[in-house]
């Protein structure tokens, strides 16, 4: 039996529940006077398990993932709610809220975590070891490699990161897999890998001090400039500002920024440039609007301006891209 169900196995001793197996997945569900939940493990290639927990104490609930190998990396990431984690190194126990990664490295340590009672928490474990046998797939021998050389240069390793919501976006979407078989675990698999490329970045964004003004930013303030993004994704038409933004979530115009840079990777300006972009290649392959009518529409005033983004982006210029989308279209 493979490291991540056998832990599964462990945890089922203490919470007394039962386990259903689903080709390479294993699902553990309790409902009793400890509380109630669900358990999600999932066995990758090359020594990568995958674990989702989604639970509600009753009583206490101690979990403890133990680490056989030599050498292994925990990812771990409260996606909701909070619970305390002993640290291995510094022998402190901290609480883990939501939207925040705590890597762990080592060998032969511990992993103990604590649920309170009356908690309801959901989070991610991401266990890597080292003395697996080696992956065929080069890319994963690649992965492997800069994550051990990364977080694992010496003997033990810890590290409190700060809040990072695009994790949290993508780690729900293994949730959303309605795909069986190979279909499944591949998905799963480029979800997990594509994470732990995420939290590469995230770690060395927080080392190189480029997020400091993220550091500022507290989870309530992370969940406003998420708002603020959803609003123009939603409507990217309307003709916002840096005020507009600071006055209806509440937010320094430098942490609006900060928080935008870290969600999105550009500035506010950027954002709503590249939502109107998105929305007049829509405008362009689902109506029979003109290039001026799209303009308007998606909320330019300069048909120049808006010529040279455009074709920056796309490589055509908009009257070539709708002549070639909508010729596709007729031909079709």
């Amino acid at each position: 039996m493979n490291a991540t169900h056998a832990k599964l196995n462990q945890l089922n001793d203490n919470l007394g529940g039962s386990i259903s197996v689903f080709d390479t997945e294993r699902i553990l569900m309790f409902d009793n006077n400890k509380g109630k939940g669900r358990v999600h493990s999932v066995e990758l290639e090359s020594g990568i398990g995958y674990s989702q927990f989604d639970l509600k104490a009753t009583e206490e609930i101690k979990l403890n993932l133990k680490n056989s190998t030599k050498d292994s990396l925990f990812f771990i990431y409260c996606l909701e709610g909070s619970f305390t984690l002993k640290l291995p190194m510094s022998k402190t126990a901290i609480e883990v809220d939501s939207l925040r990664t705590v890597i762990l490295g080592g060998a032969e340590e511990d992993v103990k975590i604590t649920v309170a009672p009356g908690k309801k928490v959901h989070f991610s474990v991401i266990q890597i070891s080292n003395d697996a046998h080696e992956s065929t797939k080069e890319e994963t021998k690649r992965l492997k490699h800069q994550l051990f050389t990364q977080f694992l240069k010496k003997k033990k390793y810890e590290y409190v990161g700060t809040v990072n919501l695009k994790i949290k976006e993508h780690l729900l979407q293994i949730k959303a897999i309605s795909q069986t078989g190979v279909v499944r675990k591949l998905l799963i698999e480029g979800i997990v890998h594509f994470t732990l490329a995420l939290e590469i970045l995230h770690y060395k964004n927080d080392s190189s001090k480029k997020t400091l003004h993220e550091a500022a930013l507290t989870k309530r303030e992370m969940l406003r400039v998420e708002d603020a993004i959803e609003e123009i994704k939603e409507k990217p038409e309307y003709p916002y500002s840096i005020d507009y933004f600071v006055r209806k979530y509440g937010l320094s115009a430098a942490k609006l920024q900060s928080g935008f840079k870290v969600l999105t990777g550009s500035t506010v300006a950027s954002c709503i440039k590249n939502q109107r972009l998105d929305l007049a290649e829509r405008l362009i392959q689902e109506t029979d609007l003109n290039v001026s009518e799209i303009v308007y529409t998606i909320g330019f005033s300069s048909r120049s301006y808006f010529s040279k983004i455009f074709s920056k982006r796309f490589k055509h210029s908009p009257k070539i891209y709708l002549m070639k989308a909508r010729g596709e279209r007729l031909s079709a």
